[in-house]
């Protein structure tokens, strides 16, 4: 089984700064583990990238040493064009609308974009599971929900980054189940 892990925003946030222990126990796990963290584009400029730079990382991310290392990786830019992808980036505004009682022009685009990426992922063949690490619930739970209803049944697996997640992280949490 191929797994892809994808990453949001809040996971790097809840970490804290590069000098952090959080931090530095998700960077020794994954490394560990020998996989990378995938980020959609809308990811890394909420992490204060600029994609329009030459090369990943520009200078005003505060986490280049991850990109140098190649554990944390710029996903390929989203393709709006395919149809299941803007379908369940369309779901999952509508989902986390509803979950958290707002309006669905006030979802974060970061969080349509993180579910959308495990669509155009699956999609394409190149993996046959997805994990999506992530604080947003609402974000996690409409990847369980809606990717399935597109033909990805037991392909995605959705987990809580908590602040006891990363405290006790190791790399086993990476290892194929």
């Amino acid at each position: 089984m191929t797994t892809v892990y994808l990453a949001d925003t809040g996971v790097f946030v809840r970490c804290g700064g590069p000098d952090n222990d959080k931090f530095q126990r998700l960077r020794r796990a994954v490394r560990q583990a020998g996989i990378s963290l995938r980020i959609p584009q809308r990811v890394y400029e909420e992490l204060g990238g600029d994609p329009a730079a030459n090369e990943y990382p520009s200078g005003s991310i505060p986490y280049p040493k991850g990109f140098e290392e190649g554990w944390i990786v710029v996903a390929d830019d989203l393709d709006y064009t395919n149809p299941l992808v803007s379908t369940v980036m369309d779901e999952a505004r509508r989902f986390i609308a509803n979950e958290t009682d707002r309006e669905e022009d006030l979802i974060e685009k970061a969080d349509t974009a993180l579910v959308g990426l495990a669509a155009q992922i699956l999609d394409a063949g190149e993996v046959d599971h997805i994990v999506l690490l992530t604080t947003d619930k609402p974000a996690g739970k409409a990847a369980e929900a809606i990717i399935p209803r597109h033909g990805f049944s037991d392909c995605i697996e959705f987990r809580y980054v908590s602040v006891e997640y990363l405290e006790t992280l190791t790399a086993g949490e990476f290892r194929t189940r």
